[in-house]
């Protein structure tokens, strides 16, 4: 009777220790997953600042798309000059080509100008769906991490409750014995 008492003590002594080993293993991937969640968050706001705030007129490709206009329209220039210089054309012809140049060249930087506003609208989509993303993960995780403690909870009640019956047991039968 004396062994079925210490081991019901044992047994209770084995699950608390299962069960506090079991909790600091879960706890652990708990802050390692949290540590990635916080990493792809500043990861995610690095990209979005980077790519939101900055001016599409400055990227390569609307740079690349002014400097061949403005080569297209010097090559024009020059070749009105010469044109004029053989025909003869009056100064407001040549006046009214670099109008039309002007004009063209404003017609450029409009449409870039739109671009880089699609290009922020994209960019504003897809940081919305990450943060999407990272508010599932950060739920997921906070979901696994309730169920965690309830199944702690419910594991830690459940080897007291059959520690205290076994006691309990212990302590009938050796009241039985003595009487």
């Amino acid at each position: 009777m004396i062994l079925t008492g210490i081991a019901a003590g044992a047994s209770a002594l084995g699950g608390i220790a299962s069960s506090i080993i079991g909790a600091s293993k879960a706890s652990k991937a708990a802050k390692q997953q949290q540590q990635a969640i916080d990493s792809q968050k500043a990861q995610n706001e690095a990209w979005y600042n980077r790519n939101y705030y900055s001016n599409y007129m400055n990227s390569n490709q609307a740079q690349a798309a002014i400097k061949r206009v403005e080569d297209t329209l010097r090559r024009r220039n020059q070749e009105a000059q010469a044109s004029a210089a053989v025909t003869g054309a009056t100064p407001e012809a040549q006046v009214a080509q670099q109008a039309n140049d002007q004009s063209l060249m404003s017609d450029v930087v409009s449409n870039l100008a739109s671009k880089g506003d699609d290009v922020k609208r994209g960019v504003d989509a897809q940081n919305q769906a990450n943060q999407q993303n990272m508010l599932g993960m950060q739920m997921a995780q906070h979901q696994a991490n309730e169920a965690g403690g309830s199944q702690l909870a419910s594991n830690g009640g459940s080897m007291i409750s059959s520690a205290l019956s076994l006691l309990d047991g212990l302590g009938k039968k050796t009241t039985k014995t003595t009487e």
